[in-house]
């Protein structure tokens, strides 16, 4: 946060903090500093990078390519936040095949969402491919709980002998 501060403090033109020049008398004119000081490809990236503020139109919102709309993808990542408080203590009671695949589907949403939300936000503008490699890893892991819970004791068995050690 501080850095993002100290970026937008920097880009306001005449009153940036980093470019500012102390001239000495004579020796650089005030005009010289600001063409010597002024680049429109160092602008053009700090704008890049700022935060810009709404209204966004719907289309925005939805963004390119996706099915719904952000608010009704974080109402239903509230929903399956809100069920894995009932679900995790109700594996302890109930078990069988059943609670296994809604325990894995649902702590395993939850995560895969918590992630891509951080890389989205922090590292996607500098590492542009990281979010296929996310996708590439969450399916491979998903893949191996659920063959987990068909081919050995499921999850919810597991984590019972994993607490009776």
């Amino acid at each position: 946060m501080a850095s993002i501060a100290l970026l937008r403090t920097c880009s306001r033109g005449t009153q940036c903090l980093l470019l500012r020049v102390q001239s000495k008398a004579g020796v650089l004119s005030h005009e010289t500093a600001n063409k010597i000081f002024t680049t429109s490809s160092t602008m053009g990236a700090l704008d890049y990078f700022r935060a810009r503020r709404g209204p966004f139109t719907p289309e925005e919102k939805r963004g390119s390519g996706h099915l719904m709309m952000a608010s009704t993808h974080w109402k239903v990542e509230r929903v399956v936040a809100v069920a894995m408080v009932g679900i995790m203590p109700a594996c302890l009671f109930v078990q069988g095949p059943m609670m296994d695949h809604l325990l894995t589907t649902f702590v395993y949403l939850h995560g895969h969402w918590g992630m891509r939300g951080v890389l989205t936000d922090y590292l996607v503008k500098f590492v542009p491919w990281i979010q296929y490699l996310w996708y590439v890893i969450s399916i491979l892991g998903f893949a191996g709980l659920i063959n987990f819970n068909f081919n050995d004791v499921g999850i919810t068995k597991a984590i019972q002998m994993l607490w009776s050690i």
